[in-house]
């Protein structure tokens, strides 16, 4: 297997992989997506492609990573201690909306490959999702205790069923107004979930 041939593009092989890897695994799932697929999306050949990713395991573990690595420097940046949490929690969840809105292949593959309990898929995808999560719990469960406040729902619970909520609306395509309806209700809904049982 030779090494790929250096191109016109800007864009380093392997991000161009990444990327093409993100819409082809959205759209066809981990079982029925095609290396072959992912090189063309890339611009180049299965063998270019084996190159910088040596199976499709490989290749959709680095993928994962990296989208949750983008989502977990993104949230970082509103996970502050001294700020006042009624005022970080609701950007913490917008934040999560906007990443979702502008990245809709990270919707598409967390929601289908939730359901996807074959292998690799599960612990590849947990090996993503977890990490940012414990991150995300630790910090709300530390400013929860920082004020005093009761949170009678679990703060996991609530925090996956806000991801859970906003990954499938913002994945629903056209269903998402017949089912959602038109108004945006996700600065409520996170208010519910993580203040209102406050003491």
């Amino acid at each position: 297997m030779g090494r790929p041939k250096s191109g016109t593009h800007k864009v380093p092989t392997s991000e161009r992989i990444l990327n093409a890897a993100e819409r082809i695994f959205s759209e066809s799932g981990y079982a029925g997506a095609r290396l072959a697929d992912i090189a063309g999306a890339a611009d180049i050949r299965r063998p270019s492609l084996l190159y910088h990713f040596e199976s499709k395991e490989v290749l959709y573990e680095a993928m994962v990573h990296r989208l949750f690595q983008r989502l977990l420097e993104t949230l970082s940046g509103f996970m502050l201690e001294d700020a006042e949490f009624d005022q970080q929690i609701v950007k913490i969840g917008l934040a999560f909306e906007s990443f979702a809105e502008e990245n809709q292949a990270f919707g598409h593959i967390v929601v289908r490959d939730i359901l996807d309990h074959r292998d690799p898929v599960p612990q590849l995808l947990a090996n993503g999702v977890v990490p940012v999560l414990d991150v995300v719990c630790a910090y709300i469960d530390a400013q929860t205790v920082k004020r005093g406040a009761n949170q009678s729902i679990g703060t996991r619970a609530a925090v996956l069923q806000f991801c859970i909520n906003t990954l499938v609306r913002t994945a629903a395509g056209p269903l998402r107004t017949p089912l959602w309806g038109a108004e945006d209700y996700t600065e409520l809904l996170i208010k519910r979930l993580f203040l209102s049982n406050d003491t």
